[in-house]
């Protein structure tokens, strides 16, 4: 048994990037989101899972292509946040990312209204139009690069 802090509210608060996982990472102990190496720890402890969710999403939300550097010093500590297990969407996210089939069934309450579009051939992606995305899990064999770069249009488009 783990006695390890688990964490189900990661990132600022005042994030325009929004990932709504079934799963929390295990925290180090006295963890905070704004600590320089907070996403180091993160990976240290949870594995490659982890360092894949948190990859995936510095691809998505770094605001050039060096999303290494991006998700090692600047990942979580601005404009991103993690809510797991949530059935509310977050009333400050400018975006919205709905990760796999748990996380879309928690928040069907939130998305019932919604006519989302397919954005890829294999509807792995869905859009609301506006900002919000239901994608699949942060895995790069569920979410590769090319869908990545649909998303990262998307999001350009509306900037």
């Amino acid at each position: 048994m783990c006695d390890r802090p688990i964490i189900n509210n990661l990132g600022s608060p005042r994030a325009k990037f929004c990932f709504y996982l079934p799963t929390p990472p295990v925290a180090p102990d006295h963890w905070h989101y704004s600590d320089q190496d907070a996403v180091s720890k993160l990976i240290e402890l949870n594995g490659n899972h982890w360092r894949k969710i948190l990859t995936i999403m510095a691809k998505i939300a770094a605001p050039d292509t060096n999303w290494k550097r991006y998700r090692d010093t600047q990942l979580l500590k601005q404009d991103e946040q993690i809510l797991v297990g949530s059935s509310q969407l977050s009333p400050q996210a400018e975006w919205h990312f709905i990760v796999g089939g748990v996380s879309q069934k928690l928040l069907e309450s939130e998305t019932r209204e919604k006519q989302f579009i397919p954005l890829d051939s294999e509807e792995k992606l869905h859009f609301d139009g506006k900002r919000m995305l239901k994608v699949p899990y942060l895995d790069y064999r569920q979410y590769p690069n090319i869908l990545i770069e649909v998303t990262r249009e998307q999001i350009k488009r509306r900037r």
